[in-house]
């Protein structure tokens, strides 16, 4: 038998597009579960919440992707980091709000968790405290992580919305000028 570096199933699908699973997701749970031995809830209930957060993200991508028209045709979740593929984008704008897409999923869920950390207190979430944390604190430091500018994080291509505004603010102040002028006469 030949070993697949990508998992996937036919069922196993998001809008529209086939999930694949790295095998360092396997291993890497794997080699969690068995290090600790006393508290092996607490290391799955991390690892779950942990690859959530990067499916969240993806997620994001692919939504906003298929809100903006584009077909999503593959969605890759590894240990580290997530990938998901998409039509080229046809104008900057669209590139920019993919981009924004998994940033903005992973914060409609942290808030809320923030906020249910905040109304009930983090002591009184007995075993669902871990879960929360994560979802809240940690999905909030993976999410600016994300908008590093840099190549590689979304960031690189999120922060081109403010010349992006910019431009446009500066083009509709211009026509309304112009505009003005033609309408006085």
């Amino acid at each position: 038998m030949r070993f697949r570096e990508w998992m996937g199933h036919r069922r196993l699908r998001a809008f529209r597009a086939p999930i694949f699973v790295h095998w360092s997701v396997l291993a890497a749970t794997g080699v969690l579960v068995t290090l600790s031995f006393d508290t092996v809830v607490h290391a799955i209930t991390a690892v779950v919440c942990y690859l959530s957060i990067i499916v969240i993200h993806e997620l994001g991508h692919a939504w906003m992707a298929r809100r903006r028209h584009y077909p999503v045709f593959s969605i890759h979740i590894a240990m580290f980091h997530g990938r998901c593929t998409y039509e080229a984008a046809e104008y900057e704008w669209d590139d920019v709000a993919i981009a924004w897409g998994g940033v903005l999923a992973q914060l409609a869920v942290a808030i809320p968790m923030f906020v249910l950390a905040a109304a009930l207190g983090r002591a009184s979430l007995g075993p669902f405290g871990l879960a929360i944390s994560m979802l809240s604190s940690v999905n909030l430091i993976v999410a600016l992580i994300n908008l590093i500018p840099a190549p590689g994080f979304d960031g690189a291509k999120a922060w081109r919305v403010i010349p992006l505004a910019r431009d446009w603010w500066t083009s509709r102040r211009t026509t309304k000028r112009v505009l003005r002028k033609w309408t006085r006469r």
